[in-house]
């Protein structure tokens, strides 16, 4: 009888520690698991070029905001960090090889508060020396799974610098295969497709897409969508640069090769989207401005 106590007792703490593990954040399972609804962060930043501390301190301030929201992904444009024509401006020796002491710090960000971050960003290849236009991609345990290197660079000053990317790993966050582009990447359908064909489930683009005469990305992403038979979601930015004005640039979701929703702001704002992963279902869920730091 004794023994039999013993182990029911022994059982029954077994169970609690794999429950408060699980809600830790520990149990392996419940990790990889995908949720029924996902609530996504679009940080469109106003990000100015060469001011990496500011940046850096307002793409900060944005994640906390959106923890606070109940965000599950957080996500940022192209060149968050630096802006986009910072190359003229302070040139290229600052960039650090890939994963950056601010990459580092943002993973424990993430692991803390359990949440995925995808930042755009400039990195050095620490093999080869080259620089890239990408996006670094953490998951919710501030695993640094890697980044998505832009493939079509822009042959200006704002983006010389920049090696293209080849094929990428195919990134897999709360069990979704997602298929990740940078700006240009979504002007012609092959890197979509490609990913599409290798196991996509959703789209996310970072950019820094202004609506310039003859540029305005009409149409593209929504061709993009339609091609592939996938949701995407366009994280822009917004503010201006010495060259480029981004204040009217659009984030947008995609589905069905129709645009759902389309966020437009000034100055930096936090758009919030609920997603049901299974009926690929959006909603907006609110919004908020994130003041200049």
């Amino acid at each position: 009888m004794n023994s039999l106590r013993l182990l029911r007792r022994w059982a029954g703490a077994l169970a609690l520690a794999l429950l408060l593990g699980a809600c830790a954040g520990g149990g392996v399972a419940a990790r990889s698991e995908t949720p029924e609804t996902l609530r996504i962060a679009l940080v469109h930043l106003a990000a100015e070029p060469g001011q990496m501390a500011r940046n850096r301190r307002q793409i900060e301030q944005a994640v906390a905001a959106a923890v606070a929201a109940g965000a599950d992904w957080i996500i940022t444009p192209e060149l968050a960090e630096s802006g986009y024509g910072f190359a003229p401006l302070i040139g290229t020796g600052w960039i650090q090889p890939f994963p950056s002491d601010w990459v580092r710090a943002m993973a424990a960000t993430a692991a803390r508060h359990r949440v995925a971050l995808f930042l755009g960003i400039a990195e050095r290849d620490a093999a080869s020396g080259d620089l890239h236009n990408s996006v670094a991609v953490i998951d919710r345990r501030g695993d640094i799974l890697g980044t998505y290197r832009k493939h079509r660079v822009i042959n200006g000053p704002s983006e010389r610098w920049a090696t293209p990317g080849r094929a990428a790993p195919l990134f897999v966050v709360d069990g979704i295969a997602l298929g990740l582009l940078v700006c240009a990447d979504a002007y012609t359908p092959e890197i979509a497709a490609d990913e599409r064909r290798r196991g996509a489930r959703l789209l996310l683009s970072a950019a820094a897409w202004a609506p310039l005469e003859g540029m305005e990305p009409d149409g593209h992403w929504e061709a993009r969508s339609r091609e592939t038979g996938l949701p995407l979601i366009v994280n822009n930015r917004t503010g201006a640069e010495p060259s480029i004005d981004f204040s009217a640039s659009a984030s947008v979701v995609i589905a069905g090769g129709q645009r759902l929703f389309t966020f437009t702001a000034p100055g930096t704002r936090v758009f919030l989207v609920d997603w049901q992963p299974g009926r690929d279902s959006f909603s907006a869920a609110g919004s908020f401005a994130i003041p200049m730091p």
